[in-house]
């Protein structure tokens, strides 16, 4: 009798003074698979060598598994018995508690061979595992309150409550009874910034805006971003070429929608780095950090396949109607950009959503510059004085300058109608303010 080859899921011990590297290898295949077997009494070949089997036999195979693999698994052991009646043990265990540890180290299965987790991959294990770090892990604020967060989902028709009842119905104490992590991310105190930053141009050289939402509940800076881009998405480019009136958006806002969504639910909070969303002059990038969660192929990422990093925050993103279980968040943006839209690198997934025509605030800049390009001496030293001195009088102007107080008044309504300069505030408080 042959049992066939070594592999992902199978490995061959002759006897049994090689258990400990049979768990080994159990332990090794439960981290590649949620499943594997060992057989022992069969040669590297696959086939039956025979073993004496005495009435302790089995329960000193689980018991030495109970000694050497982390977290606890449940083994199915079974004497075996071949043709020629020779003996043979098979151990079978399946797990989704990964990373499973033997004997203090991590093993994952390659081919038929053991291999040493690095650190690297053991931190995606742990973080994409079932292990949820946000509800492990204590908040190191305790004093926390939620008046945010039961507001919101007051508003969405949630009987929401700050009583210790309703919060641990979203899980958001530890095994200790603490807050958590994911406490503090739904909690009034909860300073993690999160940033909407637009460059000017395509790349990061220069800053044209930057936004930033923090000093409350994730849900509801994770609410103002989506309204955020909404107003971006408002306008439209109309076309009559044709004769019959056609509208384009400047994106699709459901793909933003479900790509922003995925970013929070996906990212990895424990490392207290939050998502981001940029803008530039043809496209927007939503990025979240972890990358692909361990265990989740591209296939089945692409294909939808659901497999959230951070579970309890995924139930409190459902119970919001921010998400849904049906996984078609990543097939709907991959109809509309195709693949090509997402990226893996370095640890963060990077959601690319281009713009379908030249934003009108791109087109705006680009006529201030020209605009610019264009101004005399005095209109550029009376913009350039202004721009250091954002409080000054056009008085001081004009001293600075040297140049009338009148000429400076028509110089300054020139630039203020050119779109270069902006008065903001009463006149006796008013701020200069310089477009870039």
């Amino acid at each position: 009798m042959n049992l066939g080859n070594e592999n992902e899921y199978q490995e061959f011990k002759l006897g049994l003074a090689q258990l400990d590297k049979g768990l080994r290898s159990l332990s090794a295949m439960l981290n590649r698979n949620m499943e594997g077997t060992v057989y022992f009494g069969v040669d590297d070949d696959g086939n039956i060598r025979g073993l004496e089997i005495g009435k302790r036999t089995l329960l000193d195979i689980r018991s030495r598994a109970a000694e050497l693999i982390e977290p606890r698994i449940i083994l199915d052991i079974s004497k075996e018995q071949d043709e020629s009646g020779r003996f043979f043990v098979k151990v079978h265990a399946e797990g989704t508690d990964i990373p499973y540890s033997c004997d203090g180290r991590y093993f994952l299965r390659t081919a038929a061979s053991d291999e040493q987790i690095s650190s690297g991959l053991l931190r995606r294990m742990l973080v994409s595992g079932n292990a949820d770090l946000l509800a492990q892990v204590s908040s190191e604020n305790q004093d926390l309150t939620f008046h945010g967060m039961v507001r919101f989902l007051k508003e969405k028709g949630i009987h929401a409550s700050e009583t210790k009842a309703f919060l641990n119905s979203f899980g958001m104490f530890n095994q200790e009874g603490q807050y958590n992590l994911l406490s503090y991310l739904l909690s009034d105190q909860n300073e993690t910034i999160i940033k909407v930053m637009r460059f000017a141009g395509t790349d990061k050289t220069v800053v044209d805006e930057r936004t930033s939402f923090s000093g409350q509940s994730l849900l509801i800076s994770v609410q103002q971003i989506l309204e955020y881009f909404r107003l971006i998405d408002l306008p439209k480019k109309v076309d009559l070429a044709t004769g019959i009136r056609t509208e384009t958006p400047l994106f699709d806002l459901q793909s933003f929608r479900e790509a922003w969504i995925n970013a929070c639910v996906h990212n990895s909070w424990s490392d207290r780095i939050p998502p981001a969303v940029y803008l530039y002059d043809d496209r927007i990038e939503v990025v979240s950090y972890g990358g692909l969660p361990y265990g989740l192929s591209e296939e089945g990422f692409y294909a939808g396949t659901s497999k959230p990093v951070n579970n309890r925050l995924f139930t409190v993103f459902i119970t919001c109607a921010f998400s849904e279980q049906s996984g078609h968040g990543i097939p709907q943006i991959v109809k509309m950009y195709g693949r090509e839209a997402f990226s893996f690198r370095d640890g963060m997934l990077i959601v690319t959503i281009p713009f379908g025509y030249e934003p009108d605030y791109v087109k705006a800049r680009f006529i201030k510059k020209e605009a610019q390009s264009l101004l005399t001496e005095s209109q550029k030293s009376v913009l350039s004085y202004l721009r250091d001195h954002p409080h000054a009088s056009l008085q001081e102007t004009a001293d600075a300058c040297r140049l009338s107080l009148g000429g400076v008044k028509k110089i300054a309504v020139r630039l203020q109608a050119m779109g270069v300069l902006e008065r903001v505030g009463a006149k006796k408080k008013s701020t200069w303010v310089v477009s870039s």
